[in-house]
């Protein structure tokens, strides 16, 4: 039996563009840059999906989200993660988040692991969140208690931990909001956590998803800071060289982008849409006991989790290149339409739900050097792009949609089933029914964000 222990840290909702690991201008991801001497950049990966849990379903099994197509209205059937297969080989398993959708849903993410832990009644005061719209700890907590379940195994051990400190509400501690002031801080508290509708509607100016941006690279920070607490950890336990280490996202995030199409929403948030911001990770690499820096700019999916563990971990298959890689040069991307509950929101708030209750197909093919050609779906609507680094080098115009789908089912093959229907689910509505106070309102058009 292998002594190689397996650690998968997500980064919620953290979008490669603003890491300075890829070249962001400001220095939002020290750690990463330092760790990544000894661990391997993947500089174009692409997540399986623009929001949590068909990305995660994705990573867990191996299974293209458009294969899947698991939904909140399903739960997760037993016997088909990469953890249960770590189990049955002698490893402990655990789950470490305050991302509800994980650990506290009917949909059952956390159903393969031994162990999981999410919201604590009551916590430490040293993890309270910078802000005041949060009431969970900050990610240092679950990077403290992670270390603690590890330090406790007799055995190998095998842990994914979800990270919400890049996840609306940004509220990082003084220590790392290094960007933002006061006014953006307060706007951002008034306004609540699930504004994404009001920028859609026209409500809120796109000026302000992008101010914004101050505070969310502070958050971005923080996880740095919380991923280095955890390698910390690992290496005076002298344990780092007997773990595989990922740290990847489970999607982007958008901050007022423009969009390819007419017909599609700009990107804010996530979980609505085609743009790479929603897609585009950043993916480091440690495999155990690795010495040597290195970069691959071939194109990346997080759908390999599963074999990159067999390899790396269980020496059960060669990796040839980058564990990461994806293979024959092309990945994907899904989204399937949204919930009943999000279309009465977008009802509520834009007057219909039409414009946003579509669904999103991404093909991603490789090209020379740092480059990726993107066709994308957006209901009955399709264009092309050439990606180069993190930003978009050609737009390539509008294209037929059915080749975007035909390109699609080439790396879907036949759908699978992991999950069975819910009959009543939590959709955690109450976090999105945001209504503005009149003083906020006036604020807001005062400084021109309205």
């Amino acid at each position: 039996m292998t002594d190689t222990n397996v650690l998968l840290v997500v980064a919620d909702s953290l979008r490669a563009a603003n890491t300075s690991l890829l070249g962001y201008r400001r220095e939002t991801t020290p750690f990463l840059e330092e760790f990544a001497a000894e661990a391997t950049v993947y500089t174009q990966a692409r997540s399986p999906s623009n929001w949590t849990v068909p990305s995660h379903v994705t990573m867990f099994t191996g299974h293209e989200a458009a294969a899947h197509e698991f939904e909140i209205t399903d739960r997760l059937q037993l016997g088909h993660t990469i953890w249960e297969t770590l189990a049955d080989r002698g490893y402990d398993t655990g789950l470490f988040s305050d991302n509800p959708f994980l650990t506290a849903h009917e949909s059952g993410l956390d159903r393969p692991f031994e162990h999981a832990e999410g919201t604590p009644d009551e916590w430490d005061a040293a993890y309270d969140t910078g802000g005041n719209l949060g009431e969970w700890p900050n990610g240092f907590h679950y990077a403290e208690r992670l270390l603690e379940w590890t330090g406790e195994r007799d055995g190998p051990w095998a842990a994914c931990v979800n990270l919400m400190d890049t996840h609306r509400p940004y509220e990082p501690v003084a220590e790392y909001d290094e960007w933002s002031d006061d006014s953006v801080r307060a706007l951002q508290e008034e306004m609540g956590y699930k504004w994404h509708w009001e920028f859609f509607a026209g409500n809120l100016s796109l000026g302000f998803a992008q101010l914004l941006e101050t505070i969310y690279d502070g958050a971005i920070r923080q996880a740095d800071a919380i991923f280095e607490r955890i390698v910390a950890g690992l290496a005076e336990r002298d344990e780092l060289d007997d773990t595989l280490v990922v740290f990847t996202s489970d999607h982007g995030e958008g901050l007022g982008e423009p969009t390819a199409l007419a017909a599609e929403p700009p990107a804010v948030s996530h979980r609505l849409g085609t743009h790479d911001e929603l897609f585009h990770i950043p993916l480091v690499v440690r495999a155990p006991g690795q010495r040597a820096g290195r970069r691959v700019h071939d194109l990346a999916t997080l759908s390999r989790f599963p074999d990159v563990v067999r390899a790396l971990a269980l020496d059960e298959r060669p990796v040839d290149g980058g564990a990461f890689v994806a293979d024959e040069g092309r990945a994907i991307a899904s989204q399937r339409p949204i919930t009943a509950a999000m279309r009465e929101e977008a009802e509520r708030i834009c007057g219909s739900a039409a414009p946003y209750a579509k669904r999103t197909d991404v093909v991603y093919d490789d090209r020379p050097g740092d480059r990726v050609v993107k066709r994308a779906r957006w209901g009955a609507d399709a264009y092309e792009t050439l990606r180069r680094g993190r930003r978009e080098a050609e737009d390539r115009g509008e294209i037929d949609a059915d080749a975007v789908l035909a390109a699609r089912d080439e790396v879907v093959g036949e759908a699978v089933t992991l999950g069975d229907p819910l009959d009543e689910i939590t959709e955690f509505a109450d976090a999105s029914d945001n209504e503005f106070a009149d003083d906020l309102e006036d604020r807001l058009d005062a400084l021109g964000y309205r």
